[in-house]
């Protein structure tokens, strides 16, 4: 699969408690009906725990039949839950008329999950109801899942009710309306934040720094400053992270001021903001960062530094190279090349050489932009004479950022084509679309027939995003052909492409997802042994049954053993379990979303994911909470024990060993 992004870098923040009391409850009471399964001399399963099996089954395979009328018309609440999570996890628009009628049912479980559904498939053609229902609504749970759809899936017309849920008396409400608010990204909104920044409750500030941020409005600037000047650190690294979403250049002093914060996910975020707002004039003050003790902060200051572009840094940035932490090596020797170009690349080239994998070639890519003979000798010579797949991918999407060398790249990119890995074929295939290459169109179309391989729907996607750059008559042919792939992802490249509206894509094939059974003895923990040391997760065999199973197997089969930690962005997320080292691997199938509303905290372990249904063995830890990954990413557990482990751990770090208890 594609190197997951779970996201960009998110703010620092948490979900709220609410969140918890929701979907959490009610799928965790579902699943726990599948753990009662009877041994050979127990009784035969009630038709309740029976229902819900063909439920939970079906959800899985996603295969929607007869879930609609069970959610509407079954007489046991649990089963209306059950049908609510399916439709939603399934997320099929279809589902929205019956879901939106469960809204109304009489048990409030039904109608939490019925909300969570809604906002799981995101159609605005929902939010009448939903604003219907919440003005009704005396369940405080429900009224939260409510408030959650209508940041993702109630548009304009749901502004008004976020508004008066912001002034909410009730603690939990003013949370979950901050949360949504910075889904809806509705600029009205600011007014109502920037009041609520003088809330009692530092759950709520955090969040109002958290969707401020996130809808970018310049308005919310002054708000801001003062939240940047919290006694709660949550609260402070919230808003540092902010000032620079929103763009405010009058905050660099505030900002300086932050760098020296005695928490250091305040420091990382401050310098971010920085970075982000380009304040050359303030570059010195992120200097003394590149040796703070905590590496995610060197890795942030350097990577700033760089969107600084200031000069001056050049000799700290050397320095740096010799850093004992490969992310900051790389943050490091990228900001050479953005500042001193060219004359960088003699410098960084030792240490394209000793980075891990996955950051061996994001270096060699960010050659791309750089402006000289020796940038593109080196990336030609990667690119046409590298034995190193990882190597190869990244020059091919370097050179994909340099159209006026086309000429000379083009057919070296088209040899690359034939490649045995399917990461350089797929890297190849975007770098021709993005050059232009119209003369590719016939070769990358026979790509897109790619099948028999578990890789060959990451070609056919590459393909499908090559065809729909170069959109000749002959590539628009082909991509009408791809309407009816079995990848949902190819389907909609396709469909985007040909200027059809989204929700014309069709739904049917269904995924070839492989289905873990739920086991009679689902396992509750696991031990993951590091160079770095212990870590110790719960895992949520209630919520996430499936994929707990999946993780556990491939524990157990010792699949993770000697893998390299491949991916890690500062204060965001730790992530492992590629085979490869470089993001694109897998174990060869995939499994079905286990969407639930367990919120992304500081140790959340989530499963990886290139687009809905594509996880297989890679997972992650969030470093700090991330509400952007709520509901996007199935969750499936919690570090318990180690949290400290987690933070030291560098890309190349490697994963001895995971027991499960």
């Amino acid at each position: 699969m594609h190197p997951l992004a779970p996201y960009a870098r998110a703010p620092y923040a948490r979900a709220p408690q609410g969140a918890r009391n929701s979907t959490v409850l009610a799928a965790a009471f579902v699943a726990s009906l599948f753990l009662l399964a009877p041994n050979a001399h127990a009784a035969a399963p009630s038709p309740q725990i029976t229902r819900i099996r063909t439920i939970t089954d079906r959800e899985a395979r996603r295969d929607t039949t007869d879930l609609g009328r069970w959610l509407l018309a079954d007489g046991n609440a649990a089963a209306r839950s059950a049908a609510a999570v399916a439709l939603g996890r399934i997320q099929n628009r279809g589902s929205v008329p019956a879901l939106s009628r469960a809204l109304d049912d009489r048990s409030p479980g039904v109608r939490r999950d019925a909300a969570f559904a809604l906002g799981l498939i995101g159609d605005s053609t929902a939010a009448p109801a939903l604003i219907r229902r919440l003005g009704v609504e005396t369940d405080p749970h429900a009224r939260d899942a409510l408030i959650a759809a209508l940041g993702l899936a109630g548009g304009k017309a749901a502004g008004p009710s976020l508004a008066r849920s912001i002034q909410s008396k009730r603690l939990l409400e003013r949370g979950a309306a901050a949360l949504a608010a910075a889904r809806l990204k509705d600029s009205t909104l600011v007014a109502p934040l920037s009041a609520a920044a003088r809330d009692a409750s530092p759950e709520v500030r955090w969040r109002v720094a958290y969707a401020l941020g996130r809808i970018g409005d310049p308005a919310g600037a002054q708000a801001l400053r003062t939240l940047s000047t919290d006694k709660v650190d949550l609260v402070r690294a919230m808003a540092a992270r902010a000032i620079g979403d929103v763009g405010d250049s009058t905050a660099g002093a505030r900002l300086v001021s932050l760098l020296g914060d005695p928490a250091w996910r305040v420091r990382v975020n401050a310098a971010h903001s920085l970075g982000v707002l380009k304040a050359r004039r303030d570059a010195r003050s992120l200097m003394p960062l590149l040796k703070d003790p905590v590496a995610h902060v060197r890795w942030e200051a350097a990577a700033s530094l760089g969107l600084v572009g200031d000069s001056t840094a050049i000799p700290r940035l050397q320095e740096v190279l010799d850093d004992s932490s490969t992310g900051v090596i790389h943050a490091a020797a990228t900001s050479m090349l953005q500042i001193q170009g060219d004359r960088a690349v003699a410098a960084i080239a030792p240490a394209i050489d000793l980075l891990p994998g996955y950051l061996r070639s994001s270096l060699v890519e960010a050659l791309g932009p750089v402006n000289g003979p020796l940038a593109l000798e080196t990336l030609l010579a990667r690119a046409q004479d590298s034995t190193d797949a990882q190597e190869q991918a990244g020059a091919a999407s370097g050179l994909a950022k340099r159209p006026a060398d086309a000429a000379v790249s083009i057919p070296i990119l088209r040899a690359l084509l034939a490649s045995k890995d399917f990461t350089v074929v797929c890297s190849a295939e975007e770098a021709l679309g993005a050059l232009g290459d119209s003369a590719s169109v016939p070769a990358i179309a026979q790509l897109l027939l790619r099948t028999g391989t578990p890789e060959a729907a990451d070609i056919r996607s590459s393909a499908a995003t090559a065809l729909a750059s170069l959109k000749t008559s002959a590539a628009l042919d082909a991509l009408r052909g791809a309407r009816s792939d079995r990848e949902r992802r190819v389907r909609e490249i396709a469909t985007t492409a040909l200027g059809l509206p989204a929700d014309s894509v069709a739904a049917e094939p269904a995924p070839e997802l492989r289905v873990e059974p739920i086991p009679n003895n689902p396992a509750l923990g696991a031990t993951i042994e590091t160079s770095r040391g212990e870590i110790r997760i719960a895992l949520d065999a209630k919520t996430a049954p499936r994929t707990v199973e999946n993780f556990a197997r491939l524990a157990r089969s010792g699949y993770f053993n000697g893998l390299n930690v491949h991916r890690v962005v500062p204060n965001f997320v730790v992530q492992d379990g590629c085979p490869r080292g470089d993001g694109w691997g897998s174990p060869g199938y995939a499994i079905p979303c286990e969407y639930n509303a367990i919120p992304y905290e500081a140790g959340t372990v989530g499963m990886a994911l290139s687009g809905k249904d594509t996880g297989g063995s890679q997972w992650f830890i969030t470093l700090s909470p991330q509400p952007r990954l709520d509901g996007k990413y199935t969750a499936f557990g919690k570090v318990t024990a180690g949290m400290d482990v987690v933070e030291r751990i560098m890309p190349g770090d490697r994963i001895l060993k995971i027991t499960i208890r």
